[in-house]
């Protein structure tokens, strides 16, 4: 089996642009080309904790493919051993008739924490790709990892295809499948963590903070250490923001409503980092801003070494020219970090479920 510390890279990079697949689903109308949702089977067979079975210990759900650890608080790290499915069909479906025999396509499990500033992936089969069941082990270590855990897998694109009229995929690295995620729960959210971890203000005390109309700022007045609040004369957001469930409508509504503000976070964060970074080093400024660089930079510049892609981000922000491009390039990598479509879309079946 294969380990996630064998290989450890940033996830690949959407395509997106206008849709010319009516499939009925959300997340395959935002890609301009075949793509089967929650069409690989993501199965996690076994649990353990610290090398035991996981018995009594955490809140199992398996049909919500979810595990709550909160109440667990003497561990050091959680193993994951399963299996994905991918059917001949689904490769069929989304790569063109003449890769059938040798099909470039990699299969992947994404892991992120985004408290932890965390993503990583683990490659269980590659190019060229066939049909069939991949085993994989998975380990999640206690200290290097905060609040939620999401693990999912993906079918992705190994070279570039012929784009001329095609419905298929053609840019490498484009997601072309997807399964359901698990997630895991490992700690509750607080009122004044760390970066990414809000602290709730009324935001009318504070004249540098904006007007009550904004729910979330996020202060980079200490750039060593940057500070998201949330905005406490929403009391009603705030209590949503605060839920800690797995099912129903508040917990698809949290969703959603931090994928928002997270988005617009790590934007912020991306666009300081480049401008904190050495154009002639490639050395940012503050220890933070190098996990900032490790989790995009291959997704901003996938075909540069992370010295070059750190120079290369230094110097597209001091271009007046570049600046465009680049704020629709950090758009395009903060973007498929998160399940923006899915989340959404599982609202709005909540919503449409409560109606009936």
């Amino acid at each position: 089996m294969a380990t996630v510390n064998e290989e450890v890279e940033a996830a690949e990079l959407d395509e997106e642009g206008e849709d010319n697949v009516q499939t009925g689903s959300l997340v395959s109308q935002s890609l301009p080309h075949e793509y089967q949702e929650n069409a690989l089977k993501f199965d996690v067979e076994s649990f353990q904790l610290d090398g035991a079975p996981l018995g009594d210990r955490g809140d199992l759900i398996e049909d919500e493919q979810f595990l709550s650890l909160v109440d667990e608080s003497s561990w050091e790290t959680l193993e994951l051993e399963g299996k994905v499915t991918v059917d001949q069909d689904t490769v069929e479906d989304v790569f063109p008739f003449d890769e059938w025999e040798e099909t470039p396509g990699r299969l992947a499990l994404v892991k992120e924490n985004p408290l932890a500033m965390s993503r990583d992936r683990q490659i269980l089969a590659d190019s060229p790709l066939d049909g069939g069941t991949y085993e994989f082990t998975l380990c999640i270590n206690r200290n290097d990892h905060r609040g939620r855990v999401k693990i999912k897998p993906f079918l992705t694109r190994t070279k570039k295809g012929d784009s001329s009229g095609s419905k298929h995929a053609s840019k490498v690295g484009a997601r072309v499948a997807d399964g359901l995620s698990w997630v895991i729960r490992l700690d509750e959210r607080e009122d004044g963590g760390s970066l990414l971890m809000p602290i709730i203000e009324d935001f009318s005390d504070y004249d540098s903070f904006p007007d009550e109309n904004h729910i979330h700022y996020l202060s980079l007045e200490a750039p060593r250490n940057p500070q998201l609040y949330l905005n406490g004369e929403h009391p009603q957001v705030v209590e949503v923001l605060n839920n800690s469930g797995a099912t129903g409508g508040p917990p698809r509504l949290r969703d959603v409503l931090y994928d928002y503000i997270e988005h617009s976070v790590w934007t912020q964060l991306l666009m300081q980092t480049a401008r904190d970074t050495s154009p002639d080093t490639g050395e940012p400024e503050y220890g933070w801003q190098e996990d900032v660089l490790d989790i995009f930079l291959d997704d901003l510049y996938p075909d540069l070494g992370d010295d070059e892609a750190a120079i290369q981000l230094a110097e597209d922000v001091r271009s007046h020219v570049d600046i465009p491009n680049l704020v629709q390039q950090i758009e395009r990598a903060v973007h498929q970090k998160y399940d923006i479509p899915s989340d959404t879309t599982n609202l709005i079946e909540e919503a449409i479920q409560s109606d009936d």
